[in-house]
């Protein structure tokens, strides 16, 4: 019988616990320690018998895990992430890969070659999301798709601090900014507004977001943090058909081929824990057999060099090559 892998969670927020959450309830997993420097997140641990910890090195160097899950803000990523890495352990880095592109080239510089980084963009594991993806292959090439994302600013009090956050973009829409790569491929160009609309932010909290892939497919993502109302929904078209969605992890959805043909139409519901599961038992299975995860070093600074293009873009008032970021 195969031992349990032994994984140690750095940082035990909100995403933080829905991780712990998760991993608690796979046989495969045995939960090695916990750290967070907020002491009531150490009590809640240490309520479930968990040993903790307010240092990061300390749990590591204490517990020796095979594995960590780094879910601190963002501006926290980079000297955890990059020690597991140094120790040989394998690392499942909550997304953003970092705050700054500076820091998130640091990661991957550690993480290049060694198959052991996955970065958390989990729309990859969402049963909606692959649905539209598997429809894909049918439906043929992207000509072009869209997001619209209207709502409030998370609770959680660093979201708002630039330095910590990186930003709106940086901090939530890279979800978005993945699922577009995902299906349209690599972007060759971005172009953007950000606006700042809230009153004790040093964050944009509003975007308007146009990518140009290199295949010709152009992506656009509108978001707000400062709605009065809330509205979501994307979609798709493609070649040779159609996706649609009323929401973002449910809600109807239509599918039409060429032709008028409807190949699916129906409510979709599923609990948001069940993308987290199938992320960990990738992760796992990666562990396992020694494979390279399927969202790695390469996809998080890929994104990270996106979100740079799009706030540069903004800043300076003219479409960004993607390419010209190093």
């Amino acid at each position: 019988m195969r031992e349990k892998v032994r994984i140690g969670l750095i940082g035990a927020g909100e995403m933080g616990v829905l991780h712990l959450q998760v991993m608690a309830a796979h046989p495969g997993v045995s939960v090695a320690g916990v750290c967070d420097v907020d002491e009531a997140a150490r009590r809640r641990a240490e309520e479930q018998g968990l040993p903790t910890y307010s240092d990061w090195w300390e749990l590591i160097e204490t517990e020796r895990p095979d594995a960590v899950i780094v879910a601190t803000p963002p501006h926290q990523h980079v000297e955890p992430a990059i020690h597991a890495l140094q120790q040989g352990l394998h690392v499942l880095l909550e997304k953003p890969m970092a705050a700054t592109l500076e820091e998130a080239l640091r990661i991957h510089e550690a993480a290049q070659g060694t198959g052991r980084l996955m970065v958390a963009f989990s729309l990859r594991f969402h049963g909606l999301y692959q649905r539209i993806w598997e429809h894909l292959q049918e439906l043929g090439p992207v000509v072009f798709q869209w997001h619209v994302a209207l709502g409030r600013m998370p609770r959680n009090s660093w979201v708002g601090s630039k330095e910590k956050s990186g930003g709106m973009i940086n901090e939530n829409a890279v979800h978005i900014l993945y699922a577009f790569l995902w299906y349209a491929g690599e972007v060759e160009e971005a172009s953007a507004r950000c606006w700042t609309l809230g009153e004790g932010r040093t964050i944009e909290d509003s975007a308007v977001v146009q990518l140009v892939h290199k295949d010709g497919a152009v992506s656009t993502l509108l978001q707000t943090w400062a709605a009065q109302h809330r509205l979501r929904g994307w979609g798709l078209q493609a070649r040779r058909g159609t996706a649609t969605v009323d929401g973002y992890l449910g809600g109807r959805y239509r599918v039409s081929k060429a032709g008028m043909q409807l190949l699916e139409e129906e409510e979709f519901t599923e609990p948001v824990e069940e993308m987290y599961r199938r992320q960990l038992a990738h992760f796992l299975e990666c562990i396992t057999r020694g494979e390279r995860p399927v969202v790695n070093e390469e996809d998080g600074l890929r994104i990270q060099r996106l979100v740079e293009a799009i706030y540069r873009s903004s800043e300076e008032g003219r479409p960004v090559r993607v390419g010209e970021l190093r």
